[in-house]
This record gives C-alpha cells, sequence and structure tokens, in this order.
C-alpha cells in the first residue's frame, strides 16, 4: 500500500475528529482539548507532505526556513504551538466548505442557473462566465470553477478557454472581498476579530461589485446593459438560497455567543442537515463527496499551518516587534498602508509565494505598528490581496484548479490580461480604502 493511499484512508476520521473538536472549542475553552487537538493539527499536516504536491513542500519549505530564522532571532518556540491552536478554525472550516459544496452542487437553482449560463450566444459567454463564478464562489469558492468549466464545449478552441477561464478566475476570486467562506477571510478575522461582519459584508461586496464592473469594461466591449441584464438573469434561480445563507450567518454572529468564523462553522452544517433531512437520498452521496474532499485537504491545512505558524512567530519575534514594527510606523504614511498591502501580497504571489504567507506577515507588523489605521480598510487590503494574488499566483488552488477545468496551461492563466485587471482594480480599490480610511481616523 503506497503512502498516498495511506494519507487517503486515515485523513477523513483525524481530521473529522479535528472539526468537531474545533466545534466544542466554540462554546467551551478546553485548555487541554486545545494542546490536543493543535497537536493533532501539527501530525495531520507533517504526515501529509510525504505525499503533497511539489509546490506544497516548496512553500511550507521556504516557511520553514523563515520561520527558522525567528526562531533564532528570539522567538518564543512556544508560539509553534499557538499557531496551531489558531489554525483550528481552518481545520473546521474546510470540511464544512466541502460539505456546503458537495450539497450545493445537488441543488436544483444550481443546476438551472448552470443551464442558463450555458446557454449563452458565444458574444455573452465571458459576461454569464463572469457573474456565474462569482455568485458560486461566493459560497464553492473552487468549486465554481468544476461548474462553469462544464458549460464550455469540448470542441472550443484552446484561445476561446483560455478567454473563458480567464474570465472565471475573475469573477470567482473578486468574492475573497466578502465571502465568509473564503479562506482569506479566516485569516483576516484571526488578526482583526472585532471587525462588524455586516461592514466587511458592505464594503467587500460594494468593491467586488466595482470589479466586476472594471472587468466588464476591460474585458467585454462593446458593452450594453441589455447584456449585463442577461448575464444577470442567469443568476435568478440562486440568489433566494445564497442571501438565506449570507443572512443567517449575519444574524448569528449577532446572537450567538461565537466570532464570525464561528458562525459559519455553526449556520452552514445546520443548514445542510436541514436540507438532507427532507431529501434523505442524497445523504449517502454528500457524505461521500465530504468525505472524498476531506482526504485531499493535506497540502491546503499543511500550508494554512505552516503559514499561520510563521504569523504567530512574527507577531513576537525581536526583528518585527521592535524593528520591523516601529520602522513602519515612523517611516511608512497611513495612506500607503494599504497599497503596500496588497501590492506586496500580489507582487510575490505571482512571483510564486502565496498569499497565505505575505498576508499573515503583513498583518502581523501592520496590526502592531501602531499606525492610524482602522481595522476595516485593513482586512479589506488583505482580502483583496489575497483574492487577486491568488488569481495571478502559478502555486495558488485556483489558478491550478482553473487550468484543470478548462484544459490550458497554468502559465497561460497566471501571466495574461489578468495582470492589467489586478492593476487597475488595486489602484480603485487603493483609493477607496484609503478615503475610508482618512474618514474613520478623523471622526
Amino acid at each position: 500500500m503506497t503512502i498516498a493511499v495511506m494519507n487517503q484512508r486515515w485523513r477523513p476520521p483525524l481530521l473529522l475528529g479535528i472539526w468537531v473538536s474545533a466545534l466544542l472549542l466554540l462554546w467551551i475553552d478546553l485548555v487541554w482539548l486545545h494542546t490536543v487537538a493543535a497537536a493533532a493539527l501539527g501530525v495531520f499536516a507533517a504526515v501529509s507532505l510525504l505525499d503533497a504536491r511539489r509546490e506544497t513542500r516548496l512553500v511550507v519549505a521556504l516557511i520553514a526556513v523563515l520561520a527558522a530564522l525567528l526562531l533564532a532571532s528570539g522567538a518564543a518556540p512556544s508560539e509553534l504551538l499557538r499557531g496551531l491552536d489558531r489554525t483550528l478554525v481552518f481545520a473546521a472550516l474546510l470540511p464544512t466548505l466541502a460539505l456546503t459544496r458537495a450539497v450545493a452542487r445537488g441543488l436544483a437553482a444550481v443546476r438551472t442557473a448552470q443551464h442558463r449560463i450555458a446557454s449563452l450566444p458565444p458574444k455573452l459567454s465571458g459576461i454569464g462566465l463572469l457573474f456565474g463564478a462569482h455568485a458560486f464562489g461566493a459560497v464553492l469558492n473552487t468549486g465554481a470553477f468544476a461548474l462553469m468549466g462544464s458549460v464550455v464545449r469540448d470542441e472550443t478552441p484552446e484561445a476561446e478557454r483560455r478567454m473563458a477561464a480567464l474570465a472565471t478566475l475573475r469573477g470567482m476570486n473578486t468574492v475573497a472581498l466578502y465571502s465568509p467562506f473564503f479562506v482569506g477571510f479566516a485569516v483576516a478575522y484571526t488578526y482583526l476579530p472585532d471587525v462588524p461582519v455586516w461592514q466587511v459584508f458592505s464594503l467587500g461586496g460594494g468593491l467586488a461589485a466595482s470589479g466586476l464592473l472594471i472587468a466588464l469594461v476591460l474585458f467585454s466591449r462593446p458593452l450594453s446593459m441589455a447584456s449585463v441584464r442577461r448575464g444577470l438573469g442567469c443568476l435568478g434561480p440562486v440568489m433566494l438560497p445564497m442571501g438565506v445563507a449570507a443572512g443567517l450567518v449575519v444574524v448569528a454572529s449577532q446572537i450567538l455567543p461565537v466570532t464570525t468564523l464561528g458562525a459559519v462553522l455553526v449556520v452552514m452544517p445546520v443548514l445542510c442537515a436541514v436540507h438532507l433531512l427532507g431529501r434523505p437520498h442524497r445523504i449517502g452521496t454528500v457524505a461521500a463527496e465530504t468525505k472524498a474532499s476531506m482526504a485531499s485537504m493535506g497540502d491546503d491545512l499543511a500550508i494554512i499551518s505552516a503559514a499561520m505558524m510563521l504569523g504567530t512567530l512574527a507577531e513576537t519575534a525581536p526583528p518585527i516587534r521592535d524593528l520591523v514594527a516601529p520602522w513602519i510606523a515612523l517611516h511608512l504614511p497611513p495612506w500607503t498602508a494599504f497599497g503596500a498591502t496588497s501590492a506586496t501580497m500580489i507582487g510575490f504571489a505571482v512571483a510564486g509565494i502565496h498569499p497565505m504567507i505575505t498576508g499573515t506577515v503583513m498583518m502581523a507588523a501592520l496590526a502592531g505598528s501602531g499606525l492610524p489605521i482602522a481595522d476595516l480598510p485593513l482586512m479589506l487590503a488583505m482580502m483583496f490581496g489575497w483574492g487577486l494574488g491568488a488569481m495571478n499566483s502559478i502555486s495558488s488552488l485556483s489558478v491550478v484548479t482553473a487550468a484543470q477545468m478548462f484544459r490550458v496551461r497554468p502559465m497561460a492563466l497566471a501571466f495574461g490580461p489578468n495582470l492589467l485587471y489586478a492593476l487597475v482594480f488595486g489602484i480603485w480599490t487603493t483609493a477607496v480604502l484609503t478615503a475610508l480610511n482618512a474618514w474613520l481616523m478623523a471622526g
């Protein structure tokens, strides 16, 4: 029996135990359970490296080198376990997303919307893919690529498949600005937990809408309101269920003694259970899909665990705490903080370094710098850098999955028109966040 087969077998039950532990810790703060669950996650991540993708091993190796440098500079080794403890929420979030994705794929509303997009004439297909990927990506994340890829015919020329994949990437990755089902959302809330979720939904949703408009202006000319209405009309069937889910997450975050992420972890499994109670014939299929997804989460959790440990070390490392953060406070004008955060994350992502790494380090440095910057625009800058960085990174799951679903080379997606899109959208987003920060700090 190969290592890969063995890992596929033991990952689901171990991850299920960590998932349940993380849910219990939302309600009961047990020190011993924190320690046991964090240690189990460390074992999960370490053993998963044995059959991980080459890109994952390279990313984790880079993180390990950086972590070793921080430890050598005086960072406390105990922060490694605390970093794993902070990662527990992701070990619960990813299976929750897998369960949600498995349920959503079988919804009649999803199939209807998918069929409407497939029925659009060729000249409107880019608009349909943009809107469809955004709507499905808000809940399904990278699962949106499978749904959108299926509407492109097999005989479509490669150049057209590439353009379809690029449009789908633009639609899906802009949901990082507000979707609670995106890992970047969870990382941002780890550092800035006091930001009201309705503010993130409102500002992030507004920025995402402007991003879709920018995409239409850049890539869908000549543009008409009729074509936009027709593209949006494809999404009618899924708007109600998505709106209900998002609304319940907001309500739960306000009335339950849990964080915003905790609300996602509580609400979504309950909604899935309610759906399956009325459709018991789907329980087996959903369970099998969720288990299969959990068996393949080794790479993602290895990177997330390593990056969170690095970020936690960075918070207490003397070079960051005593040199970098004070230097930022003295020399970095507040208005440059948001552009610097997004540009750094996107720039390193294009070079192949996952936004998780640069995002955690930037948040650790800026959150403790004492700069007069408000939490809300800083959070949105990080989430923007995450989404648009992943859209243009050869090492991101977004680019890799889109390349597979549309049968094009990852390099053709990472280095292309979406770099221009990231630049234009980034200038606009930075201007909005800078103006918002000036208004918030003046008040």
